[in-house]
């Protein structure tokens, strides 16, 4: 993997003998998202993930190679795990060491990658999971063995050490790097040739490697071919090696990193590598090994398989008057080894609430998919079911064109539906709320339950490129009965794309009807009646039941959506459902507006400045954040102490810094803008959607000078990771002073 180029980590070394071939999933599943996003790559609900790889050349600017790029960010976000301490490892810490200038990430891969993967992270689908699924879906892009993918990472709340290997390295710090993540010499030596059978160097990152205007694009590769090969071995042992880490300039700079390592054991291993058969089963081992690297505390799930048959976006709702249920979805069909063209048919047979009865229903050919090793045909279905008698579960049965029949049953278990609640499409809606957007979810709940629950998964901008993942919980409070049901109602205010990107469950007790998407609602209620036709609802929800976007990672709820899922796998009704990764989690009852109050905010020792504008991607304050279920102007003051400035923002959001880091004015309609209550206080505004009350400490002096002996201090200037000011030499140093940083630039 390239240098300057390995960051973060935890470790538990994981065996290198997990099967790929393992036993059928049983759906649902806590795989069934990512299984999406990694088998869905073109046609019908294709998730896209693998487009910025396809073709293995793809690059997002001149000589530059994405693949190659996805496997560099899996590799630094592993690289300074520690196996000895169980800490570390792929973990996405990575995504909060880009901010101090790169450190040990420089380059504009990291970046490009995590903002790519971003729109895809998800409760179902935590950033760490996506960064290791990348290096299965880059090798194979590329022509390159199937890496096994296993699910279970936790995403990481802070940056990890530094610590990743660099081209200057001595042999004894690279073995003891290696070691440390897992590696013994041998397999060090591996690593590095499968990692570096793609891409290149650049020379505006290491120029004392690749000199400015010396290779075409200032990108010098580390072989002649765009594939997965083992070109990068066989080149260097016939000693015609281009590879700039082997021969070139990095050699008087003493930063000949690949010749260093393969030459460890006199090119013994590196001489191995040169038959391609053992090479590709080698690095299938040894970069499935290096993303199973996560903390001891993480369980990693089977590799992922994919089905054979998927239940896809399936959704019981109530039609109007209360008789009827409408049971709409799809069942995904692998046609990888058995074609569509010898499928007759495919049923869904289903088994009333009490477990009786093999009443069938029809489907239809909706679409086609493929990923890099399988095809699939989706089959689409919707059918009115009667509410009284229901339904609890349903087998697959597919009809040959042989007149030979299969049938899928789920493992034996049947694949679940519960009735007890039911999300609402036709009912539920996105509407303007005064420069907000109030979502308003509509769910059936069975009597004799009443009481019914809304949680949301919001993505929550901060300081990094991706978001944080919030939890809120709602009340939903009794609207009217319609036939066996209640009809529950929860509203909640959504900031800027959370109206588009929020996916959030409704729950009644252990039942829970989850993963829905707000991108998926439309902008208008419709209204729910206790008597008349079901007709017109049953066709505006079973089109809403099949009408996700079929490309955009935006869409991922319904493509993998259990949402008519038995109780079973979920085992608490509250915010915990964020599994994969960190998030912060808050109950509030339906939201009300913000205080009425018109006074102006103060804090005592802090002068109030006004409601400003702030933007996600160019911060105002930069000094340090934090987002609290509990922020108050005085939690925000006493987090800011030490800084001129605290601003508090969306509520939960608190800012600290010395000077404004970026342009910022004050908010065009004023006070009217900042309108959010605090998290922690509702008598209080804490800003809104990029909009920030800011407040200056009363007793900050003039800023300091940096003045250190032999220097002078000539002021703040702007710097640029793709094109830095100063760059013969740097640093990365956690204990940095002005001092250290003069010593390291003596001379």
């Amino acid at each position: 993997m390239g240098y300057g180029v390995m960051n973060k980590i935890l470790i538990l070394v994981l065996s290198l003998s997990l099967r790929w071939a393992v036993g059928a999933p049983t759906w649902p599943s806590s795989v069934d998202e990512l299984e999406d996003i990694m088998m869905l790559n073109t046609g019908y609900r294709a998730r896209g993930f693998a487009d910025p790889v396809t073709p293995c050349s793809k690059g997002a600017g001149p000589g530059r190679v994405t693949a190659a790029e996805f496997i560099r960010t899996a590799f630094h976000d592993m690289a300074t795990g520690n196996i000895y301490l169980g800490t570390g490892g792929l973990d996405a810490s990575i995504v909060f060491e880009l901010n101090n200038g790169g450190g040990d990430n420089i380059g504009q891969a990291f970046p490009t990658s995590l903002t790519y993967f971003a729109p895809y992270l998800s409760s179902r689908s935590s950033m760490a999971d996506i960064i290791a699924m990348s290096m299965y879906t880059a090798v194979r892009a590329c022509g390159g063995p199937v890496i096994p993918f296993r699910t279970g990472r936790v995403d990481a709340s802070e940056a990890g050490p530094p610590g990743v290997p660099l081209p200057q390295n001595s042999l004894f710090t690279f073995q003891n790097q290696f070691a440390r993540t897992g590696f013994d010499p041998t397999q060090m030596i591996q690593v590095v040739a499968c990692g570096h059978t793609l891409g290149g160097v650049h020379a505006e990152n290491f120029p004392q490697i690749v000199p400015v205007g010396s290779a075409p694009d200032d990108v010098k590769q580390f072989d002649n071919t765009a594939k997965f090969d083992n070109k990068i071995a066989t080149d260097y042992v016939s000693g015609q090696s281009t590879d700039p880490l082997v021969v070139g300039p990095s050699q008087a700079a003493r930063r000949a990193s690949d010749l260093l390592v393969f030459n460890s054991d006199d090119n013994a291993t590196i001489t191995t590598m040169a038959d391609p058969n053992f090479f590709t089963n080698t690095c299938k081992s040894l970069l499935q090994k290096m993303i199973d690297v996560v903390p001891a505390s993480v369980t990693l799930t089977e590799p992922i398989i994919p089905y054979d048959v998927k239940p896809v976006a399936l959704q019981l709702t109530l039609q109007n008057g209360g008789n009827e249920i409408t049971f709409s979805g799809e069942i995904r069909v692998r046609t990888t080894t058995r074609p569509a063209s010898q499928i007759s048919s495919v049923q869904v047979v289903y088994k009333d609430r009490t477990g009786a009865g093999s009443n069938k229903i029809s489907t239809s050919v909706k679409g086609t998919a493929a990923g890099f090793d399988d095809s699939f045909t989706f089959y689409a279905f919707s059918a009115p079911i009667s509410s009284q008698s229901s339904i609890s579960s349903f087998t697959v049965l597919i009809t040959l064109a042989s007149g030979a029949t299969e049938s899928y049953d789920n493992n034996g278990a049947g694949f679940p539906v519960q009735d007890t609640i039911m999300f609402q499409n036709p009912q539920s809606c996105v509407t303007d709320s005064g420069g907000q957007k109030l979502l308003t979810v509509t769910a059936a709940v069975r009597l004799p339950a009443t009481s019914a629950e809304l949680t949301l998964s919001l993505k929550v901008p901060r300081d990094v490129i991706t978001p944080e993942l919030q939890s809120q919980t709602v009340a939903m409070s009794q609207k009217t009965i319609v036939g066996p049901y209640n009809i529950v109602t929860g509203t909640y205010l959504l900031e800027g794309s959370q109206a588009e990107n929020t996916k959030f469950d409704v729950s009644a007790g252990q039942a829970k009807d989850t993963f829905k998407s707000t991108g998926d609602l439309g902008t208008t209620c419709v209204p729910l009646s206790s008597t008349g036709s079901s007709s017109s609802t049953s066709s505006s929800s079973s089109s809403s039941s099949s009408s996700s976007s079929s490309s955009s990672s935006s869409s991922s709820s319904t493509s993998s959506s259990s949402s008519s899922s038995t109780s079973s796998t979920s085992s608490s009704s509250t915010s915990t459902t964020l599994s994969t990764s960190r998030v912060s989690t808050s109950t509030t009852s339906q939201p009300s507006p913000p205080p009425s109050s018109t006074s102006t905010p103060s804090h005592p020792g802090y002068t109030y400045q006004g409601c400003y504008t702030d933007s996600t991607s160019a911060r105002v304050l930069t000094g340090k954040s934090q987002s609290t279920s509990s922020n108050t102007y005085a939690s925000c003051a006493t987090y800011c102490t030490g800084y001129t400035y605290f601003g508090v923002q969306y509520g939960s959001q608190c800012y600290c810094g010395n000077l404004f880091s970026n342009p910022t004015t004050p908010a065009p309609k004023g006070e009217l803008e900042c309108n959010m209550k605090c998290s922690g206080d509702s008598t209080k505004v804490c800003g809104a959607g990029n909009r920030m009350n800011l407040f200056k400490n009363q007793s900050a002096g003039p800023a300091p000078v940096n003045n250190v002996a032999g220097w002078s201090y000539t002021g703040c200037y702007t710097d640029s990771t793709s094109a830095r000011v100063i760059k013969d030499k740097y640093n990365y140093d956690n204990a940095l002073t002005i001092e250290r940083c003069a010593g390291l630039c003596k001379g």
